[in-house]
């Protein structure tokens, strides 16, 4: 049985393995070791990976006691995490974290949901309903990453 539930700051350490494996075990399909050793370390900095999370609104799923996926909404209009542990991934959780991050957006009235998506994420947001609009290079600590700025227009 999964949980849905906020994020809180005694979380940040299960979250953090759990961006960890996402990327160290799906990134390869699509980056560079370069590329995923970069992208896996951000939870490093933990006192910026902490404060990251506590910002918006951050959900956390638990399977058995145990976090296995989480998601952003930061600013309302926009998903800027979503991760799901390898082990637990395509089993819905992470469909399930975005319903309820999206279900937050419209309740706040907002027409139009955006997210910066991953080679990896696209798939996934696509199937949620969201467009590329832009294709961009974003740089981080002296590495490149090629991302899709997508935007899902509210139904009328």
């Amino acid at each position: 049985m999964m949980t849905i539930r906020p994020f809180n700051p005694a979380d940040g350490e299960a979250v953090a393995a759990v961006h960890r494996d996402s990327v160290r075990g799906i990134g390869p399909q699509a980056y560079t070791p370069e590329q995923v050793a970069m992208w896996s370390s951000w939870p490093d900095n933990r006192q910026e990976f902490d404060a990251c999370l506590s910002r918006g609104l951050t959900l956390v799923a638990e399977v058995e006691g145990r976090i296995v996926a989480f998601g952003q909404l930061e600013p309302v209009d926009h998903v800027v995490l979503l991760y799901c542990s390898t082990a637990h991934a395509r089993q819905g959780i992470a469909t399930a974290i975005h319903a309820r991050l999206e279900a937050h957006a419209l309740a706040a009235g907002v027409t139009e949901i955006s997210t910066n998506a991953s080679r990896i994420s696209r798939p996934f947001f696509e199937k949620q309903g969201y467009a590329v609009i832009k294709t961009e290079v974003a740089h981080r600590s002296g590495v490149d990453f090629e991302r899709f700025k997508m935007l899902k227009k509210r139904s009328a």
